[in-house]
């Protein structure tokens, strides 16, 4: 739909106008889809996801292209653009962040772009990434077209908005932390030439299997876990992300078994979490019942957490609204959860955490250790 539309577009400004219309269409579609309850949570974060890809490949070579025509190219360059985070993992809800890192590549040889004005090749990709920023969160009517993360990056704030992939593989061989390497986990290329983002993909399946050793994995998600209750505490018994057993720990226990085993032969990344543990469970790394359980809760805290953002925003209010009330009921069912009421509903969310925090640590190791 998006290529389509673009047919006809020659300057930047459209194009941004043009995709961003777009998407914001797109996305209120699917929110009263969500509402209505046509679509599972599962369908929804991928028709989500598929729009946020889209909207990256149709809209970054055309920004790259005006950029060059100011700043030239610099010669055999490459960008890729990697989605992390929910749009790594195709589960994107309502108001999701992309969650994004992008990492170029050049000869040796190429130093500085050519054109009217040279300037040195990792300055140029520094502003290249730039504009492409700038493009997908340009204001409208609509307002942006997407908000943007960028801290999964290399060296995360601190680091430059573009890597290279020479310092993207040094940093993963010689300093990146545990977590960094379980963000990893959830990486897709999605947008730039094949052949790089194939490259970029061999990339990072080789920062997964230079985590450590599995002890020291388990032990470092555990303390970054214990960190995060310590500075981010759940924000009351619907901050189902953050909550004791909610959907950080889920992940957490996909991500640290996946780089605990990422050396082995028969290892496979899987970014979707769900589809992560049914790979772990498949090569008995974890009992088939402890993979429902996490799947289904996992689920069911996607259908809560994206009817709360659809309809009270992040900051959830009590009591809940009367038609906020119903849509989760019919979500959480509809994800497997099945509540007579509201107050069935906390206590059956109660226990569901109960269990996942029971696994979370059997396998990551006791919080209180």
């Amino acid at each position: 739909m998006i290529r389509t539309r673009l047919v006809d577009a020659v300057r930047l400004e459209d194009v941004i106008q043009i995709v961003r219309r777009t998407v914001k269409e797109q996305d209120f579609y699917l929110s009263v889809a969500d509402l209505e309850g046509q679509l599972g949570i599962d369908e929804s974060g991928r028709r989500r996801t598929a729009l946020a890809d889209a909207a990256l490949e149709a809209l970054v070579p055309r920004v790259l292209d005006d950029f060059a025509t100011r700043f030239g190219h610099v010669e055999g360059g490459t960008l890729a653009v990697v989605a992390m985070g929910k749009a790594g993992s195709r589960e994107m809800m309502s108001g999701s962040d992309l969650d994004l890192m992008f990492i170029y590549d050049h000869p040796e040889t190429s130093t500085t772009s050519t054109g009217a004005r040279e300037i040195p090749a990792s300055q140029w990709f520094v502003r290249a990434v730039q504009a492409c920023i700038a493009a997908i969160t340009a204001p409208g009517a609509e307002g942006p077209m997407y908000m943007l993360d960028m801290r999964l990056r290399p060296s995360g704030n601190k680091g430059p908005l573009a890597v290279s992939l020479r310092s993207f593989r040094r940093y993963h061989e010689q300093d990146a932390w545990t977590w960094e390497r379980m963000a990893l986990t959830r990486a897709r290329v999605v947008a730039g030439p094949p052949a790089f983002r194939q490259e970029v993909t061999q990339a990072i399946e080789a920062a997964l299997r230079h985590a450590g050793a599995p002890e020291q994995v388990r032990v470092d998600a555990r303390d970054m876990r214990r960190r995060m209750l310590r500075d981010l505490p759940p924000q009351g018994p619907w901050d189902v992300k953050l909550r004791p057993g909610g959907l950080v720990e889920i992940e957490f226990i996909a991500q640290t078994l996946q780089l605990i085993h990422a050396h082995q032969p028969w290892f496979r990344r899987a970014p979707t979490t769900r589809t992560a543990l049914a790979h772990l469970a498949r090569h008995r790394i974890i009992p088939l019942q402890d993979a429902r359980t996490l799947v289904n809760t996992e689920r069911a805290w996607r259908a809560i957490q994206n009817i709360l953002r659809l309809t009270v925003g992040r900051m959830q209010t009590e009591p809940l609204p009367e038609l906020t009330a119903a849509h989760l009921l019919d979500a959480a069912a509809a994800a497997g959860l099945r509540a007579n009421d509201i107050p069935d509903l906390l206590h059956r969310m109660d226990a569901a955490a109960h269990q996942v925090r029971a696994l979370f640590e059997r396998y990551l190791r006791p919080l209180t250790e």
